[in-house]
C-alpha cells in the first residue's frame, strides 16, 4: 500500500509511529522530497549519550545518520519498503553537541537488491558533524 504526500507527513510527524530507537535519539521530521529521495530531521540528543568529553558519544551520531538515511530511503518507494543496513562508513568531522541537530539522507541508487545512500549530520549553525555513506537491502514494509 502506498501512500500520498500528505500521509507520510502525518504518519512521520506523529510521534507514537516512530519506532522505539527514533524516540530516544529524539527523532522529528523537518521535510522530504519523494522525488528528489532525500529526507531532513532533526535529532535532540539527551544528556545520556555524552562521552567523557561532554560529545555525543559516535555509536548514537552514527545511528542518527543511519535513521536519516533509512528515512530517505523508505519515502522514496512511499514507505512501502524498509532498508536493513548491510555495511556504513561514517568519518566523524567535528564533535557532537548534546544539543538539537539537522541529518540530511539521501538515496544515491535504488536498485532491486541494493540502495545506495548518504548522510551529513549538522550543528544549529550548519556547520558539519559528521558525514556517512552506506548500502542497505530493501524489504517489503513487514506491517
Amino acid at each position: 500500500m502506498e501512500f500520498d504526500d500528505d500521509t507520510i507527513r502525518a504518519l512521520l510527524r506523529d510521534p507514537s509511529k516512530r519506532p522505539p530507537s527514533a524516540q530516544l535519539l529524539g527523532f522529528e521530521m523537518i521535510d522530504f522530497s519523494i522525488e528528489g529521495g532525500w529526507a531532513e530531521v532533526a535529532f535532540s540528543p539527551r544528556p545520556e549519550f555524552a562521552n567523557p568529553a561532554g560529545a555525543v558519544q559516535g555509536g548514537f551520531v552514527c545511528a542518527m545518520l543511519d535513521d536519516a538515511m533509512a528515512v530517505a530511503a523508505a519515502i522514496s518507494r512511499r514507505l512501502t519498503i524498509i532498508v536493513p543496513t548491510l555495511q556504513m562508513s561514517i568519518t566523524y568531522l567535528r564533535p557532537t553537541p548534546v544539543a538539537r541537530v539537522i541529518a540530511r539522507g539521501e538515496v544515491l541508487r535504488f536498485g532491486a537488491s541494493s540502495v545506495a545512500m548518504q548522510g551529513v549530520l549538522r550543528d544549529s549553525a550548519g556547520a558539519a558533524l559528521a558525514t556517512a555513506t552506506a548500502t542497505a537491502v530493501p524489504r517489503p514494509y513487514p506491517g
